[in-house]
């Protein structure tokens, strides 16, 4: 088979690796980088491989995956011909492990080396790194790539060792990881991040916050990527019926409002519904309307980490917020022409002491 029909086959499934908006028809993706949004190609080294976790596409039993391998001159020459048509910035390079972690990394390595110094190739690359690879592996990994991941899959040792055996969250990930964080940390444009999946076991949203939020702490990881379960033919969970994904949205916006909004951990338990988020309202309203007491919020006299736990109002609004009150006092809904989401921003405070909300004769 040609190399670049292997190429296209493997971006193909590497859709089963996800982290971002995929183009089916050119194989490319919208990922999210240090450097903004940028075009990448997400490919796979191979899709040979000696694991059998029971949810994944490439388990070693799964006899329905293609097996192929392109090899790190050929895969390298195909990423330029794109790269230099301008249909790609940038490149994720992801691989089943064939043989061992070792063999499979150091062709990934090849790979991304051939690029930098035979092609001059200076733009974004994302390395997966392999559960099992060593310390000296990682270093260089670290060294050759502006990103690098390693997916945690789920929040609990004992959870992992049921849906992917010979893998490790304390003994091989968190290590890795924290290990990453450390090479990192004087490197500037250098980013980590990783994945967990959503609804592959009995997890709960709680349980996965508290993993995510002790992750970002310890680690500063960039971000933690979500993936709601969807079941593969040909797998032990073929049967299962896949995730709501609303399920992953909600996780996404919880971990967004602890990152950057200054929410806590406590602040969400009076929300979870036997430990999982409500999935017919957003993280930020269901919290709010199980903290009434705390509202309507005066607009003209809220400070800024006030005004972004108001539902509705997000950090731009906020500082639109702020420009137009220092021009002026808010005195009545007028004063919020053309604010986004201004509907459900009314219920939820106050303009010089008058409330315009639901149930309000004034917006009668």
């Amino acid at each position: 088979m040609e190399d670049l029909k292997k190429l296209r086959i493997l971006s193909r499934l590497a859709v089963f690796e996800r982290d971002g908006h995929m183009d089916l028809e050119k194989c490319i993706y919208m990922a999210s980088t240090p450097k903004g949004s940028v075009p990448i190609l997400k490919v796979m080294q191979t899709t040979m491989c000696d694991k059998n976790c029971i949810y994944c596409t490439f388990r070693r039993d799964r006899d329905e995956t293609p097996r192929l391998y392109v090899s790190p001159d050929n895969l390298a020459k195909g990423f330029m011909e794109l790269y230099r048509r301008g249909a790609v910035k940038g490149l994720f390079l992801s691989s089943g492990i064939f043989g061992n972690p070792e063999f499979t990394m150091e062709k990934m390595i090849d790979t991304v080396k051939i690029l930098r110094e035979r092609y001059a190739f200076k733009g974004y690359i994302h390395l997966k790194l392999m559960p099992g690879a060593s310390v000296q592996t990682v270093e260089e990994a670290v060294r050759v790539a502006d990103r690098v991941s390693i997916n945690l899959e789920t929040s609990k040792e004992e959870r992992l060792k049921r849906i992917a055996k010979g893998k490790s969250i304390l003994n091989d990930m968190l290590p890795k990881i924290e290990l990453v964080d450390k090479l990192i940390k004087n490197h500037k444009g250098k980013s980590q991040i990783t994945q967990m999946m959503v609804g592959v076991g009995e997890e709960k949203d709680e349980e996965i916050i508290k993993a995510v939020h002790f992750l970002n702490r310890r680690y500063r990881l960039s971000r933690v990527y979500f993936s709601a379960f969807f079941p593969i033919p040909g797998t032990p969970l073929e049967n299962k019926p896949p995730e709501d994904p609303r399920r992953e949205h909600r996780l996404y916006q919880v971990d967004f409002l602890i990152r950057h909004y200054g929410f806590s951990l406590e602040d969400f338990q009076k929300i979870l519904l036997n430990g999982n988020l409500p999935l017919d309202k957003d993280p930020k309203e269901a919290w709010a309307l199980a903290n009434l007491d705390l509202f309507p919020v005066e607009l003209n006299r809220a400070d800024y980490y006030t005004l972004i736990r108001i539902p509705g109002i997000g950090e731009t609004t906020a500082r639109e917020i702020m420009a137009r009150r220092r021009l002026k006092k808010l005195t009545t809904p007028e004063d919020l022409r053309g604010i986004r989401n201004l509907r459900k921003i009314l219920n939820y405070i106050t303009l010089d002491g008058k409330y315009y909300g639901k149930g309000s004769r004034a917006m009668s």
